[in-house]
Order: structure tokens, then sequence, then C-alpha cells
């Protein structure tokens, strides 16, 4: 078990996490997801599962769903601990490749989910007299071309991406 002063945060952590969390929200994430990825922004340490949950007082399947999220977004990555048979994690800071996972994993699906309901609807606007639906059926679909083709901007923008792993 460990001690109070293992799990009380520090202002700063506090301050991180809630920055984290507004920026999580502001995308539309789970208020646990900000937390998850502010504490182990701030941390020094790979962090295990159970010292997340201590240190946020979440339930651990929500640290656990939080930790697997950040990780398909590669906003965290793996670290290995010399004796520690448990899996650890580090923040990831690169914004590109994070951004990059993001577009990945939450972004893309949802386009290609909302290109394929486009066509059915432009299949169905077919039989519509109405100048103003097919207007705004093309007006969709250059909106969904152009954040495609924005998507590899974006990323050059945000850097060069790099892979750290921590052994410590």
């Amino acid at each position: 078990m460990s001690s109070d002063s293992d799990t009380q945060l520090s202002d700063i952590e506090r301050e991180l996490i809630a920055f984290f969390v507004n920026a999580a929200q502001a995308f539309g994430l789970p208020k646990s997801v900000g937390e998850i990825y502010g504490l182990y922004f701030a941390s020094e340490q790979p962090l295990p599962l159970d010292q997340v949950v201590e240190k946020l007082q979440i339930s651990k399947g929500s640290a656990s769903q939080g930790i697997r999220f950040l990780r398909s977004i590669n906003a965290l990555n793996p670290a290995y601990v010399s004796g520690d048979r448990r899996d650890h994690h580090v923040a990831e800071t690169s914004l590109r490749r994070i951004a990059d996972g993001f577009i990945r994993q939450r972004i893309r699906p949802e386009l290609k989910d909302g290109a394929a309901r486009l066509k059915e609807i432009a299949r169905q606007s077919d039989t519509s007299p109405s100048p103003l639906v097919h207007d705004r059926i093309d007006t969709i679909t250059s909106w969904t071309k152009k954040a495609d083709l924005l998507f590899p901007f974006v990323s050059k923008f945000l850097g060069k991406a790099t892979k750290k792993e921590t052994v410590l």
C-alpha cells in the first residue's frame, strides 16, 4: 500500500491535469482521459495502472479504458521498468504523433462512415427537385474531400514525429 505522500498530487500536477481535462473536453473526450494524460504528462516516472487509480481516485475500469484509448492515439507509450512486471506508460510529448493517432482513430473513421452515409443521401436526393438539397449535398461532399486533403498538411505542420521508449 502506498503512503499518502505517494498518492497526493502536487499543485503543478493538479494544474497540468486541469489543463488536459479542459483540452480533452474541448475535443469531446471524457474528463478521465484528460486526467489520465495530465497525470502521465506531469509524472517524472513511468506509471502503472494501479498508481493512476490511486492518484486520480478513479475506478480501475475507467483508468484502464482511458489508458487503452490514449495508447490507441499514440498519447501514451509503454515503458519498461526493471524488476516490475506491471505495464508502465509514459506520456508522448510529440503533438504530431498524438494528432496523427487521433486523426487515425477518431476522425477518419467518422469521415469514412459519413462518406458512406453521404452517398446514400445523394442517391436519395436524386428524386428531390430542390436545388437547395443538391447544393447542400455538394457542399458536404466538398467539406469531406477538403478535410481528407487537410490531414497530411496538419501532420506536416505539427512537426516531425518521434518515438521514445523509456527504460529504467
